[in-house]
């Protein structure tokens, strides 16, 4: 519950606890070991990218030491596109070591900050099985579902929409992403996406992590089976936008001029303006 002296203050001064009381610990992360291989990894996050955990905790013995996503995977193929890389690479190689570890008092402002310091949307919490739980920028999108917030999804910062066509070659495509900072790409006059997730699916379920490949940065965009975003007018209230992403598979909404993402919602539930919950 909320307590009544803080009812009309910014959503961002809340602790994690008091905005998702019941269901704060209820991600449980994935994890794989330093020592396991990157095929390993490639094979969980393609059953549990964005569906179900951002990215995949790494363990040295029994303690977290770092996490390791579609963004670590993509990086390593740019530069060893081959089945070596999965099967010959451990994940202690690739990962990344900023992992945030956030406790119940954490407060939505800090988390966000730390998030914008580490442009990752992932964090993991101790749960009472002695283990953690993952807090994601899906996770906020139930925050962002209860709040009292007038702000509309025309009030979202816009962003340059970047996009690809079918000509685009693979190694285009991935570079594009880290270049621009991005996760998913607009097919150029089309409203489909493609995503790091839908390109480690591919790598992992249809490829074989590679074996018997040869040339896949050369390969082109039609490989891929591409995903829908949902289109919505921009004078949709961001606790409706909300709803609308915790019901999809692979959240991501565009309006005619933007698109939206758990990420942009993320960053404004830490508005000033954002007050009222529950």
């Amino acid at each position: 519950m909320i307590p009544e002296h803080k009812k009309n203050i910014p959503l961002s001064s809340y602790s994690l606890d008091e905005l998702l009381p019941n269901s704060l610990l209820s991600s449980p992360s994935v994890a794989i070991r330093t020592t396991d291989s990157v095929g390993s990894a490639a094979s969980l996050l393609a059953h549990n990218l964005e569906s179900f955990t951002d990215s995949l905790v790494v363990t040295k013995g029994e303690h977290p030491a770092g996490l390791v996503g579609g963004i670590e995977l993509l990086d390593g193929v740019l530069k060893n596109p081959t089945s070596d890389f999965f099967d010959n690479t451990v994940v202690g190689e690739i990962m990344n070591d900023k992992l945030i570890i956030i406790t119940k008092q954490t407060k939505l402002s800090d988390l966000l900050k730390q998030w914008q310091q580490t442009r990752r949307a992932f964090a993991i919490i101790p749960n009472q099985y002695h283990g953690y739980s993952a807090v994601s920028a899906r996770k906020l999108l139930e925050i962002g579902a209860l709040s009292k917030t007038p702000m509309r999804v025309s009030d979202i910062p816009k962003k340059r929409i970047v996009t690809f066509t079918k000509d685009y070659t693979v190694k285009e495509i991935i570079t594009s992403m880290f270049e621009n900072k991005t996760r998913k790409l607009i097919l150029e006059n089309v409203s489909l996406f493609i995503s790091d997730r839908i390109i480690t699916e591919k790598i992992a379920n249809d490829l074989n992590c590679l074996r018997n490949v040869n040339n896949f940065l050369d390969m082109k965009a039609n490989i891929f089976k591409l995903e829908n975003p949902k289109i919505i007018s921009e004078d949709i209230g961001i606790p409706e936008a909300c709803k609308i992403m915790s019901d999809m598979l692979h959240p991501y909404l565009m309006t005619k001029d933007q698109v939206i993402s758990p990420w942009d919602i993320a960053m404004i539930l830490g508005s000033e303006d954002l007050m009222g919950y529950g």
